[in-house]
């Protein structure tokens, strides 16, 4: 009887930590759900270097929602001016940030491909711009939880670190054979974790 016990309690707990991905269909909470769960994502600029001046240019970010357990569905960014991708971004603040569910070791647990469409991809296109004053303490508490390194770099004057946030336009979700689905921004913003 103890050994029932001891093992139901272990697969309960398991359960509720190791909760998987919204079931497919619901693409706003697979949207949330994959920002949440990552660490870091591709952004990509229009290049204002040469020689790709007007072409494409994509850099790996640490990037956040926030601190774990509290997801906004906001990415919050730590930029220095001295990193191309922030200079093209000064020049047009448009960008793409390419966020995989493979970071949350889900798909390797179901022995997926990462470019599985099952294993989903979202795609948030919008505006990178500074974080205002009065948001400042939430970005760096998102970031710092989840990134304690950039605490050190906050004390380099020298490469004027700053907080900045897209502000979505368009959300595109990947999750299963057969195309992707656009979702709202306001869907995406609505939907639960």
């Amino acid at each position: 009887m103890t050994i029932l016990i001891l093992t139901l309690t272990v697969f309960i707990g398991v359960s509720a930590s190791s909760a998987g991905p919204p079931p497919h269909g619901d693409f706003a909470a697979t949207a949330r759900y994959v920002v949440h769960r990552n660490n870091w994502g591709s952004l990509a600029s229009t290049s204002t270097h040469q020689p790709i001046k007007g072409r494409p240019f994509v850099d790996a970010f640490s990037v956040s929602d926030g601190p774990v357990g509290n997801s906004t569905g906001v990415p919050y960014f730590f930029f220095s001016p001295l990193e191309n991708t922030v200079q093209d971004l000064e020049a047009n603040p448009f960008a793409t940030l390419l966020v995989s569910e493979v970071q949350s070791g889900y798909c390797a647990s179901v022995k997926w491909d990462p470019e599985d469409p099952r294993c989903a991809k979202i795609h948030l296109s919008g505006k990178v711009v500074p974080v205002p004053e009065d948001e400042t303490d939430f970005a760096k508490k998102s970031l710092f939880s989840r990134h304690p390194i950039m605490a050190e770099w906050y004390k380099m004057p020298d490469h004027q670190f700053y907080f900045t946030k897209m502000e979505i336009e368009d959300v595109f979700v990947l999750d299963f054979f057969g195309g992707g689905h656009s979702v709202s921004p306001q869907d995406y913003y609505k939907a639960n974790l």
